[in-house]
Formats: structure tokens, sequence, C-alpha cells
């Protein structure tokens, strides 16, 4: 996978597409959340199975990826220690409904499928863990520390009271600190783009006004919303359109991320198409689950340069780390959609 390739191709990508990651901190999936959970306190405190040989029942796989099983045993650990979180987090609000919700189960397996593919192409991008680097990672690890530094005696304690040998958890150290290059390979070849910043600092702190026709029913208004759509498409004026809809006109006061539009029911949606116009720009439609819509800005009042200087490096700083974060996110998508991964959903 070439990264650079990867960001050249985002360039392409729609701008509002763009503007929409740059309003929010790329969200953590469950699914990334359960990964990091999986891939640390599961793997490096001993919770994969003891059993078969190499300390893995291979008999029963609850998935398999690029040929390699993973052992029921595992995914059965995995989810019942997160089980144990959530009781213990929300207490007497607990209910097993919630997990079903969530899905629980097929993010565990996902979380589990994830680990074992950029494992594989750890090792297709010939990306190593050297001794050094295990070493220094273990020595700066506090819980096998004393008051004078790392402890060797304390190491082997602390293993040994989680049922633990040095050879099976610093292969699993070993397993995190390769994940770890991964990420950094992927993140470090994405950087933020000419007058991309200004444009994202733009974006996240105008304030707009708008003219908008609302659909309430998307179903019975169908050929309206596809006669407007056109006029939109075509270019025609707001007035044109306005006279097609049969609708009146409705007219919000300035509005911004962080100003709310309680007439407006699809908020979000509705934010991140106008806040992306310019000033006289119409909307193509926008589908919001409750109702669609169209609207022309109005009026907009942009940053000032001065603001965006004052706030410029802070600002940089979140935006690129926000950027790195979705380009991972994405690349591993693409890893899993084209890696050969079997699950036996029977088992779940």
């Amino acid at each position: 996978m070439n990264v650079l390739a990867l960001e050249t191709s985002m360039e392409g990508i729609a701008v509002l597409r763009r503007m929409r990651g740059y309003k929010k901190a790329l969200g953590i999936t469950m699914w990334l959340v359960i990964f990091a959970f999986v891939g640390t306190t599961f793997l490096v405190w001993g919770f994969r199975s003891a059993s078969g040989p190499g300390g893995q029942d291979t008999q029963n796989p609850i998935a398999a990826v690029e040929g390699e099983k993973i052992p029921y045993t595992e995914y059965q650990q995995a989810y019942q220690r997160q089980y144990r979180q959530y009781q213990e987090k929300l207490g007497d609000k607990f209910d097993e409904k919630i997990l079903e919700q969530l899905n629980l189960k097929g993010q565990i397996v996902e979380a589990l499928i994830g680990r074992r593919l950029l494992l594989h192409e750890a090792k297709r991008l010939g990306i190593v863990i050297s001794p050094d680097e295990l070493v220094a990672e273990i020595t700066k690890m506090p819980v096998f520390s004393n008051a004078t530094g790392f402890n060797r005696d304390q190491y082997l304690r602390t293993l040994q009271s989680a049922s633990l040998t040095p050879e099976r958890f610093e292969e699993g150290l070993r397993e995190d600190l390769l994940i770890r290059k991964v990420e950094e390979w992927v993140k470090g070849g994405i950087h933020l783009l000419p007058d991309e910043e200004w444009e994202a600092f733009r974006f996240n702190r105008a304030s707009v006004k708008a003219e908008y026709l609302l659909f309430s029913d998307s179903k019975t208004q169908q050929a309206t919303i596809q006669k407007v759509a056109g006029l939109a498409k075509e270019k025609k004026s707001w007035e044109e359109i306005v006279k097609a809809s049969g609708l009146k006109p409705l007219v919000s006061d300035f509005f911004s991320w962080d100003r709310d539009l309680p007439q407006v029911l699809d908020q979000q949606t509705f934010k991140e198409t106008a806040l992306a116009l310019e000033r006289g720009t119409i909307s193509p439609i926008i589908q919001g689950t409750k109702a669609s819509y169209i609207l022309r800005v109005s009026d907009r009042k942009d940053p000032s340069p001065a603001e965006f200087e004052r706030e410029k490096a802070q600002f940089s700083h979140g935006l690129l780390g926000r950027k790195r974060d979705q380009v991972f996110t994405d690349w591993i998508r693409q890893v899993r959609a084209r890696a050969k991964v079997k699950i036996e959903t029977a088992s779940l």
C-alpha cells in the first residue's frame, strides 16, 4: 500500500466530505476501542488461552485470517473481560441488551481479526522489532521498576503472578510494538495540504445565515424534490427554485457549529452543508433522516486572518492528528476488505 498515493487520492474527495472530517475529531469507533484493548491489556497480561500448541487451541477457531486461525478461547476470554468491564462501569444500569445493541460479540471478533491483519501487514512491509527495542520498552514500564529503576526480579515475579512466562509476555509485547510501527508508518506519510489549515479553520469558525425550503414528507413530495434538485443542478436562480417548489422559504438566524438551529430537525447535516458554502450559493438537496432541505446562504461571517494566526499552531496540530487518524482508519478498512477472512458466525 502506497501511503503517498493514498494521501494524493484524498485530494479528490469532495470538499464537503473533507469539511465534515475537519469538524469532528475522528470519533474512535467501538471497533478501535476494543482493538486497543485487545492489543494491550488482553495480550500483555496473559488473557490468551494457554490450551493447545503454543498456548493456542486452534481446533475450534472463531475466525481465520489469511489461513491463520483465531482460537475460540481467545475470543471468549476477550469477550468475558470486556463484559466484566461493562458490568463494573454501568453497575445497576447494566443490561445485556446494551451489549447486543453494540454488537459486542461482532466487535470483539473484528478486533481480533484487525490485530492479525496488522501483523500480516507488518510482515509484508518488512517491519521488525529489534531485541534492543523490546528491552527498551520493557525496562521503561513502571510495573517492573522499583525506586532505582528496572528490576529483573520484580519483572519475573510480576509475570509469574500473571501466569506468564517471559517468552509469552515478550512475544505479545513484540506484536504490540509491530502494530504501533505499522500505524506510525501509515500516519507518517500524511501531511496537511497547502491552504488546508485556513480552509478547515474557516469552516469551523464561520457563521452563516440561510434561506431554506423544508420538505417535511420526502416520500409524498418526491416529485417536487426531484424537480427542485434539477433546477439547482442547472444553476437556476433561488427565486425560480422557490416558485417551482410551491413552498414558502424559511429564514434562519446566524448559526455556527456552536449555535443550534432548533427549528431544523437534521442539524448536523444541515450545518455541514451550509457552512461549506459561500454567500449566495445554493446547496444540492440535503437528505436528512427526518426531512429534506435545499438552502441558499444569504450571509456569511468568516473568522479574521488575525484570529487564525493566533490559533494556528494549536489548531493545525489537532487538524493533522485528526487527518492521520482518519487516513489510518480508512487504510485499515482497505486492508480488511482485501484480506481473506472467514468468520465462524455459528460460534457467536
